[in-house]
Parts: structure tokens; C-alpha cells; sequence
């Protein structure tokens, strides 16, 4: 076993062969209840849920392969030989089945048996006690190690900052035990106590860590026994990599090879031409695998949380790229080496290349753009001398795109500091401006709606009309007022589908009625924003969303489903939605797609979402987990994050997406569909605009009129060659000037008639 693949395909056999359930590894992106990390940072944050009792496992024993993202090392990655942000953490779990003694087992099999490790110099730490915690020395897991054969001088105990794991707070914790490589004392700091963990030096490389989740930790630094004893192991692919394959730094593995490769072919500078040049290979193949993940998991560029961690990765790496020469476009071009390399093992690379693309293209090309007349004001900053201003830094971030983190960085190799105190107070003084402009109401919902001390019902998938009780209300001005019903039909503007219209009315006196002018989508709950008076706390209302808003709404919605499976059955499966907005009177319809739309394939996709409602296929929804909807198939929104429960909108056969929208009951509802157009929304993305049910009858029998009206017209003309009218080619004579001005007659007629 020597290469990364091995050892990925090994350690999964090997612990299946111990009853192991393999589970494929989730995304970058956390789960919506996990606000732990921007980024999934360990093997076993997807597990959480599972440690802490509140989802039941799928098996009491599983082995993952994870792939892990860390933001804290962005700025170090190309320094050494040894910072990533992105990599791979091997896993094996036990939810109460085994647990000290076993795992080490395990361990210490797989090390010495699969990895063949020379045991000279395998090292490993122990947890030595922590008198704040009021525990003592891991006995058990120390004993353990003694007892399977590891010499007593090569154990060592260390403290809690190095050998005790929680989650940063209160939750499941526990003490672990670590495994070392040792590089040999040539490696070493020279210290008599250079030993595991030594910060002076690297000789000694940690690989495999065991976590004992045998404690919860509460708010008062207290602890107490779990129910049950759980194990968590974490062993990364890139440092064991190193250590089969006698390489000092991961970069040298077989892990990141083929981009290195690439990069030196395409530049024209290989890794170790020079510092820079060794630099520019670790950022762009680090940074290069991580915006590729990212982006498959739907991660787009923006200046806010995760968005802005792809925002400084992608920009870090075309400042490196053009340095070291490459010429542009590259950014795609990378991906696809990552993608060759690892779509075996992640199937996602594949199935989202397309979309891979279109995202770091744009912003390479958004970048490149400003980068150079941004490095002109940065020469410019640093030539008066002195540290650099956090205005220019500020200026540098706004104008020209650079995160403060780029300035800092482009400082530093010059000696220089940045005043990022300056540059924080100018960026939060921007924040406010922002925030300023978000509408008084807004704000005040939330606000009004946690006040209000009980959750909205939301029933409008199964009635228009309910008469329910106005549980809260607000007065605000202009006759405009806050409100909360125990039970609404409302539904909140979200996944694409507007607000709906409608009313309120005092129950038994309809004269008292106020008009619905927005609703707040606040996650499972909801605030309307009406307008009237005359209401009160506690009334009894009527709350009615007229059927001639609702229905057309419906329509569009799941005519919205068909248009998406059409796309992808006529275009391919690279199509992805990648945005969309469900009206009365239309629907709108972004995808990924580079081109424009062919007359065929525009007319092939319309007749195969008409065949679909011609049909009269029945539209059903239904709530299940999102694994039991991953299994079926269903169709999720790129790069959208779901709860354990998600609500299915399927035509069986057809159709089947996650959404919680409103839908009709079958295709036939639906009534006729029209395109009116299809257009570019940027770069690897177009936009379809449609029609349904009365829109749609109309639009087609006008159409046909203005045919009707065409036809006459251009007979009156130029003629047909009957009743003795002559023929288009009678009319513009044997010329072709003749024949010209015939066209033009003609283009003429059509122009008046449409008047």
C-alpha cells in the first residue's frame, strides 16, 4: 500500500472486513442546524447528530472517507510543505459498540499489518490528566498501548491542549491518543525532550488521531458520563501519504503530482525553480483542489461567509498563476485535472464540471480584470514608504477585489505591516451603510415575530381559506400593521415562489378587512405584513387567498418542474437550476448552460413539457428523509443545504424534485405552456421565460391571429400566385434587386401589421 488511492480503498476494506458500514462522505458545506464552521473541518462533524443522540445512525459502526476544509490556514498554505485548507480525513466510528481497547487494536493492526510502518519509529502520545477537569492520566488507553507491544520510550503523556477533544463548548468531549511518524533525529530540533508535539521542530509527523467521546461537557466546565462510550478516529490521507511514500512535505506525494505536473507544463516553471516558483505550485494545487470541491458543493464566490473563503482561495491562486506565467484561462483548466484525478472516489466532480467552470472562470475573469490595476496601486502605496494605510487597503478591497488577507500577505514580502484596524472600522462603517438601506420592516419582524412567543401554522398547501385567530399584532405607520396567525394560508415568499396575495377579514363582520402586502419568511415560521384597520389581539379572523392568485401560482410552479426535466433530457444533465421566480401571470427559469438555446431545441423543449401535461399525470408530494430522497433520485438545488426532512414534489415517472412549494394536483391543470423567451444571465448561464394555463391560452390565440393577420397581409403584398396574384419571385422579377425590394416590401407589411 503506497499511493493515496490504496490507502483510501484500503482502509475502507479493512474496516469493513470489521463490520463497517461505509458512508460516502457529505458535503463542505454543513448541515442547516450545524452553525459550528463556515466549512465541514473533520471527519466527523457530519456525524454530530449521531454523537449527540439526536438522529439514530445507520449502522452502529461506519468508516467514512471526509473530504475537510480549514479556513485558519489559508494564509500559510504555500509557506511550507505541510499547511492545506483542503484534504481528505479517514474515519472509522463506534456509536456504543467498542472502545479503547478495540480501537487501538484496530490501530495498531492496520498500522503494522496493511501500512507496514517501520514500528521503530512509530510514536504515540496519551492524555496525561487535567486537574481543572478533574481527571486524571487515560489509564486504560496508556495500559493498552503497553500491553499490544509499544515500547514504554516511545509513549508519551501530554496535556489537555494536545490530547483532549470537544467541540469548543459544551457537547460530547473526551480524552485521545495520537500516532506519530518520527522522521529521525537528523529532522530534529537536537533537544534531549524533542519528543511528539515539539514545537521547535517537524520531526515528528501526527497522523492518526483516537478520540474516547466519553463525557459531556457543561456550561460550567463540569463533566458527565455519556450513555453510551462512542469513538471517533480522524487519519489524514495527505500526511500518511507522505510517510508510504518517504516524502517530507505532502506536496511531493503522488496526492498532488498530476497538478504539479500541469502547472510546470502549462508556466513553464517547475516546483523548486525558486521560492516563488515553489510557492506558486503549493497555492494553486492546494487552492486548486479546494475551489474545485468547493464549487461542486455549490459554493459560488461572494464577500460573506463561505462565499468569501472561495472568494480569497480562487483570487490567491490568479495572483500566483499569473507570477509564475500562466495564461489565462486556467482556472477551469486546473479543475479538470482535479476532476480526472478524483472522480472516482466523488462522483459530484463530474456531474457538476460544467458548473465547476462557470463559476471559477467568472471570477478569474472578474479578477483578472482589476488585479493588475490594482498591483499598479499597490506599487504605488508602498513606493511613499511606511506601513500600508488601511484606506489604501480599503481601497484596494473595494476597487480592485483584493482581500485584506492578499494586501497582508503581498505586505509582508516587502517587509511591511497594514493597518488592518483602519481597514476593519472603514469596512463595518460600509456594513452599516448596507444594513441602513434593509427596510425598517424587516427588521422589525424578526423582532416582532420571537416577541410574539408562538410559531405561525402554516396550512396553505391544504386550504385557501381558514378561519384561525390573529394570535399577535403590531401597529406601524401609514396604516400598516405587523401580524401573527396561529394558522395561515400565506405562503412566504421562498425556493422561487413569490408571496401570495390575499386578505384578512374580522370573522362575522367582512366589511373589517385588511389587504396582505407581504409575508416574512422566517426559517419554519412566518410574519405578515397587512394593511387596514380595525383589528385587534386575539380576534377571530378569515384569512383568504383568492384561487385566481393561487392557482396560476401553482401552475407555473410545477410547469417549472417539467421545464427543468425537459432541459435536462433535451440539453443534458450538466443542467442545473440556477435560479427561478414563480409568479401568477409567468415563471422564469435560470440554468447552467453555455449557449444559446437552438430554434429546434427550444421548440423540442416546449412540445416535451406540453406532452407532460397532455398527459394528465397526477403530482404528488410527500415528506421523507433527505437520505430516502437522495435514494430516489430526487433533484435538490445546486449547492442548497437541507434539513434531515425535506417535502418531495414528484410526476411519477417524470419528475421528481425537493421543494416546498405550492402545486396542482395533476399536469392537466397546468393547461397550455409557452416559451416567450430564452436569453444569457452571464457567463455559463441563460434564462427562460414562460407562460401557462390562461397567460398562455392567450398569448397563443393572439398569436394566431397575428398569423391569420401575417398571412393576409403579406398576400395583399406580394402575393401567393393565386387568383392570378403573382408569386413572390413573379413580384421581385429575375433580378436580384428586384427580388430585394420584394423582401423589403414584405418585412414592411409584417412591421404594420404587428402595429
Amino acid at each position: 500500500m503506497r499511493t493515496a488511492g490504496e490507502l483510501r480503498a484500503g482502509y475502507r476494506a479493512f474496516f469493513e472486513s470489521k463490520g463497517h458500514v461505509f458512508r460516502p462522505s457529505a458535503s463542505l458545506v454543513p448541515r442547516a442546524d450545524d452553525r459550528s464552521t463556515l466549512l465541514t473541518t473533520a471527519g466527523m462533524q457530519p456525524l454530530m447528530p449521531f454523537f449527540l443522540g439526536r438522529e439514530q445512525p445507520p449502522a452502529p459502526l461506519l468508516t467514512t472517507v471526509q473530504k475537510c476544509f480549514r479556513t485558519p490556514d489559508i494564509d500559510d498554505v504555500g509557506l511550507d510543505g505541510s499547511h492545506l485548507t483542503f484534504f481528505e480525513m479517514l474515519g472509522n466510528f463506534s456509536f456504543g459498540q467498542y472502545f479503547k481497547d478495540r480501537a487501538i487494536e484496530y490501530a495498531w493492526e492496520f498500522v503494522f499489518e496493511h501500512l507496514d510502518l517501520d514500528p521503530e519509529r512509530f510514536w504515540v502520545s496519551v492524555f496525561e490528566g487535567d486537574a481543572a477537569l478533574g481527571l486524571g492520566e487515560d489509564e486504560v488507553a496508556l495500559r493498552k498501548w503497553q500491553a499490544i507491544g509499544q515500547p514504554a520510550e516511545r509513549i508519551v503523556l501530554l496535556p489537555r491542549t494536545e490530547n483532549f477533544w470537544s467541540v469548543g463548548g459544551p457537547g460530547p468531549c473526551g480524552p485521545d491518543t495520537e500516532m506519530y511518524y518520527d522522521w529521525g533525529p537528523e529532522h530534529g530540533c537536537g533537544e534531549a525532550d524533542c519528543r511528539p508535539a515539539c514545537t521547535r521542530c517537524e520531526r515528528f509527523l501526527e497522523f492518526w488521531n483516537l478520540v474516547f467521546m466519553e463525557y459531556e461537557l457543561h456550561g460550567d466546565g463540569t463533566l458527565t458520563p455519556l450513555p453510551t462510550q462512542n469513538v471517533d478516529t480522524g487519519m489524514g490521507i495527505e500526511r500518511t501519504a507522505a510517510i508510504l511514500q518517504g516524502v517530507m512535505t505532502v506536496y511531493e506525494t503522488d496526492v498532488y503530482q498530476a497538478i504539479m505536473r500541469w502547472i510546470a507544463e502549462e508556466s513553464g516553471v517547475a516546483y523548486g525553480d525558486s521560492p516563488e516558483a515553489t510557492k506558486a505550485h503549493r497555492i494553486l494545487a492546494d487552492h486548486g483542489r479546494g475551489m474545485t470541491f468547493l464549487a461542486a458543493d455549490g459554493v459560488t464566490p461572494s464577500n460573506e461567509g463561505r462565499g468569501y473563503v472561495m472568494r480569497r482561495i480562487i483570487r490567491r491562486a490568479v495572483q500566483q498563476a499569473q507570477r509564475i506565467g500562466l495564461e489565462p484561462p486556467y482556472l477551469a483548466r486546473l479543475a479538470d485535472v482535479v476532476i480526472a484525478q478524483m472522480r472516482e472516489g466523488y462522483l459530484e466532480l463530474e456531474q457538476h464540471r460544467t458548473e465547476i467552470h462557470r463559476i471559477l472562470s467568472a471570477e478569474e475573469e472578474r479578477f483578472g480584470q482589476t488585479l493588475a490595476r490594482g498591483l499598479r496601486l499597490f506599487d504605488e502605496v508602498t513606493a511613499r514608504g511606511g506601513d500600508i494605510a488601511g484606506e489604501d487597503a480599503f481601497r484596494l478591497h473595494d476597487t480592485y477585489g483584493f482581500p485584506l488577507e492578499l494586501t497582508q500577505e503581498l505586505a509582508r514580502e516587502r517587509g511591511l505591516g497594514v493597518n488592518d484596524e483602519e481597514f476593519t472600522r472603514l469596512m463595518e462603517e460600509q456594513r452599516e451603510r448596507s444594513r441602513a438601506s434593509i427596510s425598517r420592516d424587516d427588521r422589525r419582524a424578526a423582532d416582532f415575530a420571537h416577541a410574539a412567543g408562538f410559531k405561525s401554522d402554516f396550512v396553505g398547501y391544504e386550504k385557501q381559506d381558514v378561519l384561525t385567530q390573529l394570535g399577535a399584532m403590531e401597529q406601524l405607520e401609514d396604516g400598516l400593521f405587523l401580524a401573527k396567525l396561529r394558522e395561515s394560508p400565506f405562503y412566504p415568499s421562498g425556493g422561487g415562489q413569490v408571496t401570495d396575495a390575499g386578505w384578512l377579514e374580522l370573522d362575522g363582520d367582512p366589511s373589517v378587512r385588511a389587504e396582505l402586502r407581504d409575508a416574512y419568511r422566517l426559517e419554519d415560521d412566518q410574519v405578515l405584513l397587512l394593511e387596514g384597520d380595525g383589528f385587534s389581539d386575539g380576534d377571530r379572523v378569515r384569512a383568504v387567498v383568492p384561487w385566481r392568485v393561487r392557482f396560476p401560482t401553482m401552475a407555473n410552479h410545477t410547469a417549472t418542474h417539467l421545464l427543468h426535466k425537459a432541459l435536462q433530457d433535451v440539453l443534458g444533465d450538466h443542467v442545473r437550476q440556477a435560479g427561478s421566480a414563480v409568479r401568477p401571470d409567468k415563471l422564469r427559469f435560470d440554468f447552467t448552460h453555455g449557449v444559446q438555446l437552438s430554434v429546434e431545441e427550444r421548440a423540442e423543449i416546449e412540445r416535451r413539457v406540453n406532452e407532460k401535461i397532455f398527459e394528465n399525470l397526477p403530482v404528488r408530494t410527500f415528506v421523507t428523509t433527505i437520505d430516502e430522497a437522495r435514494k430516489l433520485g430526487a433533484m435538490m438545488l445546486f449547492g442548497e443545504k437541507y434539513g434531515n426532512e425535506v417535502r418531495v414534489v414528484e410526476v411519477p415517472g417524470y419528475s421528481r424534485e425537493l421543494c416546498g412549494g405550492t402545486h396542482v394536483r395533476s399536469t392537466a391543470e397546468i393547461g397550455p405552456f409557452a416559451i416567450l423567451s430564452e436569453s444569457s444571465v452571464g457567463a455559463g448561464a441563460r434564462r427562460i421565460e414562460a407562460i401557462t394555463a390562461g397567460e398562455a391560452y392567450a398569448y397563443l390565440h393572439g398569436g394566431l391571429r397575428e398569423a391569420e393577420t401575417l398571412r393576409r397581409e403579406l398576400g395583399r403584398h406580394i402575393g401567393g400566385g393565386g387568383g392570378g396574384r403573382p408569386t413572390l419571385a413573379e413580384a421581385g422579377g429575375k433580378n436580384p434587386a428586384g427580388l430585394r425590394d420584394a423582401l423589403v416590401a414584405g418585412k414592411q407589411a409584417i412591421v404594420d401589421a404587428l402595429r
